[in-house]
C-alpha cells in the first residue's frame, strides 16, 4: 500500500490556502498589466506648431549619447509668425541659449518640449495650453548661423534623451519594407 502523511491541515483549510494563494497571484498579475499600460501607452498627437507646417529637416537619432545627430526638426516659419504650443504645460525656460532664443516647457506626462529661434510671449512658471501661442519666429543674434532658411527647431526629450517630435504631431509615417 501507499502511505500517505497527513500535514494535520483539514480539507477545508488546504482549500482556503490554495485559493489566497491564488488571489495574490491574480492581484500581481492585475498590477503588472496595470503598470505595463500606463507605462507603454499610445502617446496623445499633439496640435501642430504652425498650421499646414512643412518638416523641412527631420528627426536623425545619434548612435551615442553625445554623438552627432539631428536631436529634433525644423520647419518654416515666416518671419513674426506665431509658433503655437502643441501640447499643454508648464513654461521652464525662456531665453538665450549660445545664440539663440529658445523656450522649454514641460507637459503634463512630464516630457521637456524646446522651441529654437522663438522668441517668447511667455515666462517660466507660467501654466500654456495646446494651439496657444508661446512666440514668434524671431532672430536675436548677428552671429547665429542658420542651417535651414526662416525655420523654427523643435525638440522632445523624456528622462531617457530626445524623442522624435513627429510620432507626437502624428505625422510620422508607418515603415514599409521594399520588395
Amino acid at each position: 500500500g501507499l502511505l500517505l502523511a497527513h500535514s494535520g491541515q483539514n480539507d477545508h483549510e488546504t482549500d482556503f490556502n490554495k485559493a489566497f494563494a491564488m488571489m495574490k497571484i491574480f492581484t500581481l498579475l492585475a498590477l503588472l498589466l496595470s503598470i505595463g499600460e500606463t507605462a507603454f501607452s499610445v502617446p496623445e498627437i499633439w496640435a501642430e506648431p504652425v498650421p499646414y507646417f512643412e518638416v523641412e529637416r527631420s528627426f536623425i537619432a545619434p548612435v551615442t549619447a553625445k554623438g552627432s545627430g539631428h536631436r529634433g526638426l525644423d520647419f518654416v516659419v515666416e518671419d513674426d509668425q506665431s509658433v503655437l504650443a502643441p501640447v499643454g504645460g508648464v513654461v521652464t525656460f525662456e531665453g538665450i541659449v549660445v545664440d539663440r532664443s529658445v523656450v522649454t516647457f514641460r507637459t503634463n506626462a512630464g516630457l521637456l518640449v524646446s522651441f529654437e529661434q522663438v522668441c517668447s510671449l511667455v515666462s517660466p512658471g507660467q501654466q500654456i495650453t495646446g494651439s496657444k501661442p508661446v512666440g514668434t519666429r524671431c532672430t536675436t543674434h548677428d552671429s547665429f548661423s542658420e542651417h535651414c532658411q526662416k525655420c523654427v527647431h523643435l525638440s522632445v526629450r523624456s528622462e531617457f534623451g530626445y524623442l522624435n517630435p513627429e510620432l507626437f504631431l502624428g505625422t510620422l509615417e508607418p515603415s514599409v519594407l521594399k520588395l
